[in-house]
């Protein structure tokens, strides 16, 4: 694997856009990136950029919710970002399933008050990646890089001094269990374990017999039944019959009269009674208004002579109006009326009049007018009683000829032998409706028997399927035990060789350490000297435990067989000269294809740099400006330590 580009916008001191362009010189084995700035310039930011881009919310621990996610890249939007946004993008190339693909990963994180929205982009090939779901990138990203072994290549000065630190080396413990996939074989085990404890527990007897012996019976009583069911059935067709002629006999002689005779003399009753109201009803109506209806060509004439009767009356007011007009205006001398004007108001009164009708009326004519238009709706009353009496009438009459056929005795010898008939019928529909709930409960029976027969049968196949794999469970616990024990011994000597080789390389004591034991159960380390003689870690000097660590981080990587760039941040701040003369002649540039160093500064010296400088392909140089609000990014010559590019886009 090798990172091509790092790209980081408004994230921690980076305010703006700033680009690194990390792709090493393979052609003329220049696999070094220096990245040289002050202590807070932003080198760790850098590294976190990295895993951040890589790994999201995991870079932070296996453990991290996210709430505490949202805290943390809250903190890291530079805070003069004008839209409180920031990102990270990592461009890289690896070789995945047999193909060396190009691969580009970019996180934008946007504030929204207190929360943040992350958008993850991810191309292959400078396309983006369509054939695998966007909810499984994540995972997809991680299993080109697991983050456990990420930690073997990625690491600063902190994860170094707590394994030079460490005593009891639990770090390294940890580190070395992960490389070896312990703790893989771990939950394997206990997996294996508990699937062999749960088929244990659903063991239990199973007796086949019983429920076999259970479902022949009641298939049996099922058949008896059925027997029965049919006799029954055959019985109820003849009494059914009995009954039936039993019934013609019975109303022939008049029996179904007599039996509803109180019924018909009751009903009959009850329809004179409604019969009289109706024609009470009808009276009524005749005796006043709705005569009229009879006559409409009189009632028309009637009702015209009445309006001419209310326009005279009009006429009569027109004139007793006038005269009391001209009254009043005669007494007063003033008014401009003559009797002309009246007498021309008379003519025209005279000429609008047309009533000549000499009727006299014994009511006001406006009240008689309402009565004429109530004739309409007695006439609608009266129609509308018509039916109704229509059809009580034919209700009594109906009634009266069923009573004119009933005679008192005559189907009391039918009557007894239909009673007996209905008896017997009621008693076999009886028995036949018990029977066949009886059969109902027995079916029912045979289902659930024949279910719990299914169900047992494929519990027996089970349980032998079931010792089979407890069998194989059993079978694969020996073979993870004995796999373990052939692939720790391998890897712990490839681990042990690898150490011997970095850390020989790198103190100036070259046979201060000649064996390394990894305990095979616990995986603490056990330093031998050359006469075989135990070597304490705390024996050693700061600088030698630290290049202690270095080496392991070095030797598990070379053992988890990746190929992966190293990133190492400022490993030199507690050696001595001579020792960072080792570093970086002996380790930097032979640890990997691509090692990205960030140092300080006051580490690299000029002889350092000397000697480094013919493994160089890139060197930047951060700075803080604007009073350390800001990081400033420089792309230098390697070779002439100047600067050929302004790499930053600051505010």
């Amino acid at each position: 694997m090798i990172l091509n580009s790092l790209r980081i916008f408004n994230f921690g001191l980076y305010g703006g856009e700033h680009y690194f362009d990390l792709a090493s010189d393979l052609e003329h084995h220049r696999p070094v990136v220096l990245v040289v700035g002050h202590n807070g310039a932003g080198k760790t930011t850098f590294l976190e950029s990295v895993r951040l881009a890589l790994y999201g919310k995991r870079a932070l621990g296996p453990r991290i919710g996210q709430a505490e996610y949202q805290r943390y890249l809250l903190k890291q939007i530079n805070n003069f970002a004008a839209d409180r946004q920031a990102s990270v993008e990592l461009a890289f190339k690896c070789q995945y399933l047999g193909n060396e693909d190009n691969y580009m990963v970019r996180r934008t994180w946007t504030a929204r008050d207190t929360v943040v929205v992350e958008n993850l982009e991810f191309e292959r090939n400078y396309k983006p990646v369509d054939d695998i779901p966007r909810e499984d990138w994540n995972h997809y990203l991680e299993d080109i890089i697991p983050v456990g072994v990420s930690q073997l290549f990625f690491f600063d000065g902190e994860k170094i001094q707590e394994i030079a630190d460490n005593q009891q080396n639990n770090g390294l413990t940890e580190a070395i269990k992960s490389l070896l996939g312990i703790d893989i074989l771990d939950q394997l085990r206990s997996d294996l374990a508990l699937y062999k404890s749960q088929s244990v527990d659903r063991d239990g007897n199973v007796d086949l017999k019983r429920i076999q012996c259970d479902l022949d019976t009641a298939r049996s009583d099922l058949i008896l039944i059925e027997e029965e069911i049919k006799s029954l059935s055959q019985r109820r067709v003849q009494f059914a019959r009995r009954s039936e002629v039993s019934q013609k006999i019975f109303e022939q002689e008049g029996g179904s009269i007599a039996l509803s005779r109180d019924a018909l003399l009751d009903e009959l009753k009850r329809v004179e009674t409604d019969l009289t109201k109706h024609v009470n009803i009808l009276k009524s109506h005749v005796n006043g208004m709705a005569t009229f209806a009879l006559a409409p060509k009189l009632l028309a004439k009637f009702s015209t002579d009445v309006k001419k009767v209310r326009t005279q009356q009009s006429d009569q007011a027109i004139e007793a109006f006038i005269s009391s007009f001209e009254d009043a205006i005669i007494a007063d001398d003033s008014a401009e009326w003559t009797s002309a004007h009246f007498t021309t108001l008379r003519d025209f009164a005279r000429i609008r009049q047309v009533s000549n009708s000499s009727m006299t009326l014994s009511a006001e004519p406006k009240w008689i007018m309402g009565k004429l238009a109530e004739i309409a709706d007695e006439r609608m009353k009266v129609v509308a009683l018509a039916m109704p009496l229509a059809n009580l009438q034919k209700q009594r009459v109906a009634l009266k000829e069923q009573l004119k056929n009933f005679r008192p005795g005559a189907s009391a010898v039918a009557f007894e032998d239909l009673k007996k008939a209905e008896f017997e019928l009621g008693v076999v529909e009886t028995k036949l409706n018990r029977k066949q709930a009886e059969a109902g409960r027995v079916s029912a029976l045979i289902e659930r028997l024949e279910r719990e027969l299914r169900k047992t049968q494929d519990a027996v196949f089970a349980l032998a399927k079931a010792d089979e794999k407890r069998d194989l469970a059993t079978r694969a616990q020996a073979a993870l035990k004995d796999y373990e024990e052939r692939i720790v011994k391998l890897r712990l000597s490839s681990l042990s060789r690898h150490f011997i080789e970095a850390f020989g390389g790198l103190v100036t004591r070259k046979s201060l350490v000649c064996e390394v034991i990894v305990d095979p159960n616990t995986f603490q380390l056990k330093l031998l000297g050359e006469a075989g003689n135990e070597i304490i870690t705390s024996e050693l000097s700061a600088g030698e435990r630290q290049l202690f660590a270095i080496s392991m981080l070095w030797a598990l990587g070379k053992t988890s067989g990746r190929a992966l760039p190293m990133i190492i941040d400022t490993p030199l701040s507690r050696l001595d000269q001579q020792h960072r003369m080792n570093l970086m002649s002996n380790y930097v540039p032979h640890t990997s294809a691509q090692v990205i160093m960030l140092c300080t500064d006051t580490e690299l010296t000029p002889d350092l740099s000397e000697a480094i400088a013919p493994y160089v392909s890139r060197q930047f140089e951060i700075s803080t400006v604007l009073g350390g609000q800001h990081t400033e990014v420089k792309l230098m010559d390697p070779n002439l330590n100047m600067q050929v590019l302004e790499m930053s886009h600051a505010y």
